[in-house]
């Protein structure tokens, strides 16, 4: 597992909008969120948000039930203007499509805090080009495909059905999907490129938009705004999930060890977690509940070895824990990944 994009985190309106895709395929989207380690009651919660490493094993698991490679377009498509909060509805009022594109930078950390976009100005031109900040070891890239479909279908409910980019770029190669993406963008996609893009005309983008509504765009940008506001006071808890996923080996869940690295003392570590409505307690048994899902699924580690990496003294502890998570043992779970 990719343990340097543990603390990056994607909007789970995201996850919702794969389980949803993927039910239509006769899949248990219910059943799916919870396989990827996604609480599907955590992930109702309105502006709730799931971890990078959670994402692209929904991803994974979602492509592989379906056995449908092309499912970011299903996705994409999936998602309406409020799934991704004001900045979806502040997109429909703006002045042009260059001035939604430009909020889709100024405003990608709430998509995505591990997305990387650029809008550039060329010559006749936009290019609206993204990557990812830290690339998962096992990064599934209908998760960026799904992005760009998104952020076409916006610009097609802004201004009108026919709108269509120049030029589509994917740093990986779509194989059976290239004609399907072809057809849904309406233009060429250039499969392995160096990265991600969208290239737009300039005189596309500069059109007044009919839904224009300035007022309505600012009251959406500061609700995004406000948003991100709490999200980064929540990034306390981000840090401490991180240090555990760093120390479960060599410490176990010790408390006093996590306050040593944050410069607080466990007091106020205690204080800060209360005031975000945790507790020390519940995000061990979280980071736990994530980690032993990622390397039971990966199958490339012996249960003692996770037994030690989660920071347990018996497997027997961690057969317990495991089975009051998921009323499996960790055997019949690998078993059925």
């Amino acid at each position: 597992m990719a343990i340097d994009t543990e603390d990056h985190t994607v909007l789970s309106n995201i996850a919702l909008a794969i389980a949803r895709a993927a039910s239509e395929y006769g899949c248990d989207g219910t059943a799916l969120l919870a396989d990827a380690g996604i609480d599907p009651d955590d992930a109702q919660e309105p502006d709730s948000r799931i971890s990078v490493v959670a994402h692209q094993r929904l991803w994974r698991l979602a492509i592989d039930r379906t056995d449908n490679p092309c499912l970011a377009i299903k996705v994409g498509e999936a998602l309406p203007p409020g799934a991704v909060h004001g900045l979806g509805l502040g997109w429909l009022a703006s002045d042009t499509l260059k001035s939604a594109l430009e909020r889709l930078v100024r405003f990608q950390r709430l998509v995505s805090t591990n997305a990387d976009i650029q809008l550039t100005e060329m010559n006749d031109c936009y290019e609206l080009i993204g990557q990812p900040r830290r690339t998962p070891k096992t990064f599934e890239p209908a998760s960026a495909d799904a992005l760009m479909v998104l952020t076409l279908r916006l610009c097609r409910l802004a201004l009108s059905k026919s709108v269509s980019p120049r030029e589509v770029h994917l740093a990986h190669n779509p194989r059976t999907c290239l004609g399907a993406y072809e057809a849904y963008f309406g233009c060429t996609v250039i499969s392995n490129a160096p990265r991600y893009a969208l290239v737009f005309n300039k005189a596309l983008m500069e059109q007044i938009l009919p839904g224009a509504n300035p007022l309505l765009a600012r009251i959406n940008d500061d609700a995004v705004r406000d948003y991100l506001a709490r999200y980064e006071l929540a990034d306390f808890a981000t840090q401490v999930r991180r240090l555990l996923i760093e120390t479960l080996t060599e410490s176990g869940s010790d408390q006093a060890a996590i306050a040593r690295e944050l410069n607080v003392s466990v007091r106020q570590l205690q204080r800060e977690l209360q005031e975000r409505g945790l507790t020390f307690k519940t995000l061990v048994e979280e980071v736990r509940h994530e980690l032993a899902i990622s390397y039971l699924a990966e199958k490339q580690k012996s249960i003692g070895e996770i037994t030690y990496l989660l920071g347990y003294t018996e497997p027997a502890n961690f057969g317990r824990s495991f089975k009051k998570w998921t009323g499996q043992t960790p055997a019949a779970f690998r078993a059925s990944a």
